[in-house]
């Protein structure tokens, strides 16, 4: 830890309407730190891997509109919470949860305090790059309607075994190649964003 290191609570002590922040470590969608109000009973491991999965989401649109952005926030609004997500490096993602009263204007200029302050505690990241076949098999079994059976059914379509699809490392290209096209079936995906 640095000399500099604050606790998260720390942080944001002085930030009125604030119910949560999280921090998520990408590309992996990881819990990194959190810091819940003493009401909420939200889980902060479920909750970071979903905005990591927002933020990806969101460039892979933007890449499609060809609107790319380094500078990318995302703002959401619902009835109970107002949600400002921003990616403040590429390995580390922020999301600030408010109260739904704050005023969009006043959420953002806390929003740019608490990542100021938030910015300089964070190590340095080297994203290890897994193997594909690894990230490819995580997708699916995150994103299949009925993933206890998601990896039967590439087996089947693929030819692929079962034991060898579990151990996705070592396979090798025209393996890779088959079990992508499976998995992009059976999602009803175009291309798979990892």
């Amino acid at each position: 830890m640095s000399e500099s290191f604050q606790e998260l609570s720390e942080i944001v002590a002085d930030v009125p309407s604030l119910r949560g922040v999280f921090i998520t470590a990408m590309p992996d969608c990881l819990l990194y730190d959190a810091w819940t109000g003493p009401e909420e009973e939200w889980h902060a491991e479920e909750a970071a891997s979903y905005f990591g999965d927002l933020i990806r989401a969101n460039r892979e649109g933007l890449k499609a509109l060809r609107a790319w952005s380094a500078e990318m926030q995302i703002t959401i609004e619902s009835a109970d919470v107002l949600l400002l997500i921003k990616e403040i490096r590429e390995d580390f993602l922020v999301t600030l949860a408010f109260e739904r009263k704050v005023p969009l204007g006043m959420a953002r200029l806390h929003a740019k305090r608490v990542l100021e302050r938030v910015a300089p505690t964070l190590p340095s990241v080297e994203a290890e790059e897994r193997p594909r076949g690894l990230r490819i098999v995580e997708f699916l079994e995150k994103y299949a309607p009925d993933a206890h059976a998601a990896l039967n059914r590439v087996a089947l379509r693929t030819g692929i075994r079962v034991e060898a699809l579990r151990e996705a490392a070592t396979l090798g290209e025209d393996e890779l190649g088959r079990l992508e096209g499976a998995v992009k079936d059976i999602l009803g995906l175009e291309h798979l964003s990892l």
